[in-house]
């Protein structure tokens, strides 16, 4: 199995959990991932949809069939982060450890998604959205939109699938201020 090339801080605690239960933990429920597409993600007709992170197809092949689908994944010599095009959604539980390589997969999505982000994060992972990014995402007028809470047993902690969109609704405020 390939791997991206980034190296996690040593005081990472989450990554040295995930790297003690193996590479398989990302793997996302076919069953969750048919319910967050159905109920808790809006696509429309004609949309361009992409999955970076396609592992076994659990979103992928679960996405409707009026939507044009793209794929990227790693593990097929597919490299979402040299993914050049435009889509209207980008949808997948990323790799979110180390956090700065689930950075990485946010600025590409911003960079190339039109509509709407859908991520699905450990709770923990929340964590890389500091003030700090949070105004790079507002200068680049992408805002947090919406949580859904989900659980799998098979995973260790809570997880929550993310909307971020083009429209500011107030769902996240944040002050810079250094205590």
């Amino acid at each position: 199995m390939k791997v991206w090339e980034y190296k996690s801080n040593t005081k990472d605690n989450l990554s040295a959990l995930v790297n003690d239960k193996g590479k398989d933990i990302v793997m996302t429920n076919k069953e969750m991932a048919k319910y967050l597409i159905n109920e808790c993600t809006h696509l429309t007709h004609g949309d361009i949809v992409i999955e970076p992170c396609k592992g076994s197809g659990s979103f992928y092949e679960n996405l409707p069939i009026y939507v044009n689908k793209l794929y990227c994944e790693i593990n097929e010599g597919i490299d979402y982060l040299d993914f050049s095009g435009k889509v209207d959604i980008t949808l997948s539980n990323p790799p979110f450890v180390p956090r700065r390589l689930f950075w990485s997969f946010m600025e590409k999505a911003m960079e190339t998604t039109k509509k709407n982000i859908y991520w699905l994060l450990n709770m923990s992972s929340l964590n890389v959205f500091t003030p700090k990014r949070l105004d790079e995402m507002k200068d680049k007028r992408w805002f947090i939109q919406q949580f859904h809470i989900v659980a799998d047993k098979r995973w260790f902690g809570r997880y929550v699938w993310v909307k971020i969109g083009r429209e500011d609704t107030g769902f996240i405020s944040w002050t810079r201020r250094v205590f």
